[in-house]
């Protein structure tokens, strides 16, 4: 395991640079540190989207499942129907402004380390270098696919509810929610299969952080604030 950044390992046998080196050590477990956090941020905002997809598929599913029900309580599961599909889109957008924000981190930290990299003579210890940084990025790059393939299952979801939607508020009856079955039965098993989907990238989100954990742990803690 690298305990050292490669910037560290060559200022280090220089006379003169051992404060520059250690600059660079607390600079390279610092950005290790906030990509960790901001990992643990996106795979939290991830477990939050799993849920409120399950939320909007139960109101789906009590509409489907009721649909003899009185129109005044047809109204009041549709509205609730309509609440969990808007705190669905809200989360979406939130949840891929949150992977943007760790995928920068994640940039910063790995390009660091490259550029430090880059400065090592030693073949052996630039190889070390390599292979370690390649083992942990390939965690944020698998994670980079998971998201693009989970962002685009999330935004066809919300165009199934949102046509749904479109569609039920202008037939509540028993007749209007009969003839929407087969689409409703088809969101409800699509809304299931990114149930998965999502539970999947926050394991992977949870590697991820996992891997950085011995670094960030060598991360200088933060400076205390004086009380005035």
């Amino acid at each position: 395991m690298l305990r050292t950044p490669a910037l560290l390992l060559v200022l280090s046998s220089a006379p003169g640079f051992l404060v520059l080196g250690a600059c660079a050590s607390r600079s390279g477990y610092a950005r290790a540190s906030a990509t960790a956090e901001k990992t643990e941020t996106y795979r939290d905002m991830v477990v939050r989207t799993r849920e409120q997809v399950g939320l909007a598929s139960d109101a789906l599913r009590a509409l489907a499942e009721n649909p003899g029900d009185s129109p005044r309580s047809n109204q009041e599961t549709f509205q609730t129907y309509a609440r969990e599909l808007i705190n669905l889109e809200s989360l979406a957008l939130l949840a891929r402004t949150t992977y943007g924000k760790m995928d920068a981190r994640a940039e910063l930290f790995f390009g660091g380390w490259t550029e430090d990299a880059a400065q090592i003579t030693d073949a052996e210890l630039k190889q070390s270098s390599d292979a370690r940084r390649t083992a942990l990025k390939a965690n944020y790059e698998k994670l980079s696919g998971g998201q693009r393939e989970a962002d685009q299952a999330l935004g066809h979801f919300v165009r199934q509810l949102s046509d749904l939607r479109l569609y039920l508020e202008h037939d509540l009856t028993a007749d209007g929610i009969a003839s929407a079955k087969k689409t409703i039965d088809k969101a409800l098993a699509d809304g299931a299969a990114l149930q998965e989907r999502l539970s999947a990238l926050a394991h992977t989100s949870d590697e991820a952080r996992t891997a950085l954990a011995p670094l960030r742990a060598q991360a200088p803690a933060a400076p205390e604030q004086r009380v005035r």
